[in-house]
């Protein structure tokens, strides 16, 4: 049905097309035609008025050549004339406008209004008139020369005269003729502009007819086929209009429906809604609530806003491989709340595909479980503070026994031997301060070891005190070259006993890896107390790790885990920053107070 309906609109619009094409063809034909006939009109009506005005001036000619006669009798038989004051004067100015109008017909002359003759015949004429308009120009002006000398030559005059007269019946003439010829090239542009006029008229009418034949006939077919089309397509509208009230009524009731589970929604569920690149769109009241947010600091906020930097990169690059082909995503993720606390959510999110099946938003649901999370991590922490607790209680223990027994003994052995005779040879000699040697070094590393079990200075001096001795046991101790230089404060007060201690392995362990496994050089370690945190951090020249080597940092993958279970403890906050070949930054921020 569909493609039949596409078919009889490409019909319709092939036929209403091609109608167009005709009727515009047609209309412009007329339009053209009725533009040739005018112009050629109004340019028959210029040359009428342009010969009109040249018969005109070509019978003045003959006028002025009479008048010329009749002034030279008047000269030559001294007779006075009322029109005629000055005869001689008044016959130059004759004969001078009399010669500009004889030029100005053949030439044409802009002052005259007068245009150049095309028609060969004409100047054929003037020219065999020129000799005559010769004649009678020369022996009038000798005439009114003559007739201002105080005595004239009247044989001169006489002469003159007799030549004016007799060039002047043939000027006559002449013109005469030229007169009939200008009147015949009027009467033959007539003709031809009335058959063009003709010849338009026809051509114009049967334009017309074949519009009505071709396009009027086919165009009133089509608008009774049209109306009968409307009258059918009315009908169907009719019926079309009831299920459509039938189906605007079942919509309206859906909507209802939708209205009221989206209320529902809105109450019940945690939810906010995301452009394409993860900028938010939408949040709702329960999600500000329970991360502390307004909605206007949230919205057109990327979703990184709520970064709490608890899951790995790769974490969020599965999530977009995953939502942006269009797949729904769930995990749990730890968020981070507007007041810096941890809020855990399991994340549902779902991509709103467009036309062309690629998303264009997304919308996330969220189930709270920060409680679940809080008493796991409470159990958690109370499990790792009793292990924490036995591991330092063994290790004082330890500690005590080495310093106490071990230690003393090894003293002991030290002076006994020191007590001995000097050998009586050589070898026997070098083989004792051997011994001595090897039980000084014994000596040493079971004070390192009992050191780092119990740091005596962390339980006199405090954090700064004992953080700045072990950078420089480490550097001192290393068995290559190794620049470790504390640049934190000296003295930051005492802090509760469980923040000190964990503190300090957690600089003692990241010290460690940065030496025996990044293979750092050099390392900068920067101790600060800020508004009751302490803040630390560890930067190293060494190799360092992505993601996926943080488990092999120290072989076992406990070295990392020990650092976090820490910092957890501490309900601190901890940063891992790597780069490849040139360097890892730990970065920790523990909540406490100066006691």
């Amino acid at each position: 049905m569909i493609q039949r309906n596409t078919k009889d609109i490409e019909v319709q619009e092939r036929s209403s097309g091609r109608l167009t094409k005709l009727y515009i063809g047609a209309l412009s034909a007329v339009a053209l035609l009725t533009f040739i006939g005018q112009f050629l009109i109004q340019q028959s009506i210029q040359n009428q008025l342009s010969d009109s005005y040249v018969v005109n001036m070509a019978g003045r000619q003959r006028y002025s050549s009479q008048e010329i006669c009749k002034m030279c009798l008047l000269i030559r038989d001294d007779l006075p004339h009322k029109q005629y004051s000055d005869m001689g004067k008044e016959l130059t100015t004759l004969l001078t406008g009399w010669k500009e109008r004889q030029l100005g017909l053949l030439h044409g002359d802009t002052a005259l209004k007068l245009p150049s003759t095309e028609s060969l015949a004409i100047q054929k004429m003037f020219k065999q008139t020129e000799p005559y308009f010769s004649q009678v120009y020369e022996n009038a002006s000798i005439i009114a020369n003559e007739s201002q000398n105080v005595r004239k030559d009247s044989l001169v005059v006489e002469t003159a005269l007799k030549k004016v007269i007799d060039s002047e019946k043939k000027f006559l003439n002449h013109m005469n003729e030229i007169v009939y010829q200008y009147d015949a090239e009027a009467r033959a542009k007539v003709l031809f502009l009335k058959n063009i006029e003709f010849i338009l008229f026809v051509v114009t009418i049967l334009i017309l007819i074949a519009e009505g034949l071709f396009i009027f006939k086919p165009v009133s077919r089509k608008i009774k086929e049209t109306i009968s089309e409307l009258i059918d397509a009315e009908s169907k509208s009719t019926a079309l209009t009831h299920k459509i009230k039938i189906a605007n009524n079942s919509l309206s009731k859906s909507l209802k429906d939708i209205k009221g589970i989206n209320y529902a929604l809105e109450l019940a569920t945690i939810m906010i809604r995301t452009d394409r690149y993860g900028v938010i769109t939408y949040a709702n009241e329960k999600f500000c609530e329970i991360l502390k947010y307004d909605k206007e600091e949230l919205i057109g906020q990327r979703f990184d806003i709520l970064n709490s930097h608890y899951h790995a990169q790769r974490f969020f690059d599965i999530m977009w491989e995953t939502i942006s082909t269009g797949n729904v995503w769930n995990d749990e993720i730890r968020n981070k709340a507007k007041d810096g606390s941890y809020v855990w959510l399991d994340t549902t999110i779902i991509p709103v595909l467009n036309d062309e099946h690629v998303p264009n938003q997304y919308i996330a649901i969220y189930t709270d479980l920060s409680e679940k999370f809080r008493q796991s991590v409470t159990e958690h922490k109370i499990r790792t503070t009793s292990v924490l607790e036995g591991q330092e209680h063994e290790r004082r223990k330890i500690a005590r026994e080495l310093h106490d027994g071990l230690g003393q003994m090894l003293t002991a052995l030290k002076f006994n031997i020191q007590g001995m005779k000097t050998p009586s040879t050589k070898k026997e000699q070098a083989h004792v301060e051997g011994i001595k040697q090897l039980i000084q070094e014994t000596i040493l590393e079971v004070r390192r070891i009992s050191f780092d079990l119990m740091p005596s200075v962390l339980n006199d001096f405090g954090l700064a005190a004992a953080l700045q001795h072990l950078s420089e046991r480490f550097t001192i101790s290393g068995t290559k070259q190794i620049s470790i230089e504390y640049v934190g404060v000296k003295d930051i007060g005492r802090f509760g006993k469980n923040v000190e201690i964990n503190t300090y392995r957690i600089v003692q362990e990241a010290l460690n890896n940065a030496i025996k496994y990044a293979e750092a050089t050099k390392i900068t370690l920067d101790l600060q107390f800020d508004s009751n945190r302490i803040q630390f951090s560890i930067q190293d020249n060494g190799k360092g790790f992505t993601p996926h080597d943080k488990k092999k940092a120290d072989g076992s993958g406990r070295g990392m885990t020990n650092i976090r279970e820490r910092v957890s403890l501490l309900n601190g906050n901890l940063i891992f920053n790597s780069i490849i070949e040139e360097g890892t930054t730990i970065t920790v921020e523990i909540p406490a107070v100066i006691v």
